[in-house]
């Protein structure tokens, strides 16, 4: 079961690579993979992502470099203020630059990247690179990605995304999109209960059959990884509104209060009131 293959990046009649800004009332989800890297810079809105295995949350000013067939999509909030959400992405093939031995550096970056790399509110020079990448053409855009990739590299620290033990390969071992399908479906009925019959259903398993499908290419249960979804969401809410805890869990997709501060502490170690009052203190 595998993700949505993307086709048709790299196969421009004038260009090695990929480079745009997309900006549209938001993100959807759109869970896929595709055999280029991509670096992603968010310079506006924020929402959930997800990468490999990793669900996470994403802000403005956040860049993303993903690794060649990581799974992933980036899912806008559905209150998001911003009129117009707003990224610039670059895709390329690793191959590129195959041909330049000053380039050889770049090769143990790239290897590091199959886990995914984040670089919270990059300096402004990184993000003046991206702006050039994205809008010149020619040599001057290819060569504004090899000294854009050169600064990238040298980051002291970068955060890698995913486990040193992750496994892509997983998801991509089968032709089918039900994967994609659970994803997408899971990303965007998450605020209601969604059964286990309903899932099974949607992607045409019997449950017990489900179950297992899910776990072995996820690595987390249905509900696992469901609740992961949810949490996520409910650290958006607790850090970004004033919602007393009740609505939160509520619009959420949790049934109550109480299962929402028994696996708060569970998954998080920490009440959401406490939470809450740490994201407020750190502001």
């Amino acid at each position: 079961m595998k993700p949505e293959l993307e086709v048709g990046i790299t196969n421009l009649p004038i260009a090695s690579f990929k480079a745009f800004r997309r900006q549209q009332p938001a993100f959807e989800s759109h869970w896929h993979y595709h055999p280029e890297l991509e670096l992603v810079y968010f310079a506006k809105g924020k929402g959930v992502r997800f990468i490999g295995d990793d669900i996470s949350l994403y802000a403005e000013g956040d860049l993303f470099l993903i690794g060649e067939n990581v799974p992933h999509t980036f899912v806008s909030y559905d209150d998001e203020a911003t009129p117009l959400v707003e990224a610039f992405c670059i895709q390329f093939p690793k191959s590129i630059f195959d041909s330049f031995a000053e380039c050889n550096p770049l090769t143990s970056f790239f290897q590091e990247a199959k886990r995914g790399f984040t670089f919270p509110q990059p300096h402004e020079m990184i993000i003046k690179k991206i702006r050039d990448v994205i809008y010149h053409t020619g040599t001057s855009a290819l060569v504004s990605l090899i000294e854009l990739l050169d600064v990238l590299r040298n980051v002291p620290e970068p955060r890698l995304i995913l486990p040193p033990d992750y496994q892509r390969q997983a998801v991509l071992l089968d032709a089918s999109a039900r994967i994609r399908t659970a994803v997408d479906y899971i990303n965007e009925h998450y605020q209601r209960p969604i059964s286990l019959q309903e899932m099974a259903h949607i992607c045409h398993f019997s449950p017990n059959a489900f179950c297992r499908w899910f776990k072995q290419h996820m690595r987390l249960t249905f509900i696992d990884y469901l609740n992961k979804v949810r949490l996520t969401h409910v650290c958006q809410l607790l850090a970004s509104t004033d919602l007393a805890i009740n609505q939160i869990a509520i619009q959420t997709g949790f049934d109550n209060i109480s299962t929402l501060n028994r696996l708060f502490q569970a998954k998080l170690n920490t009440s959401p009131g406490k939470y809450r009052a740490h994201t407020v203190n750190v502001k």
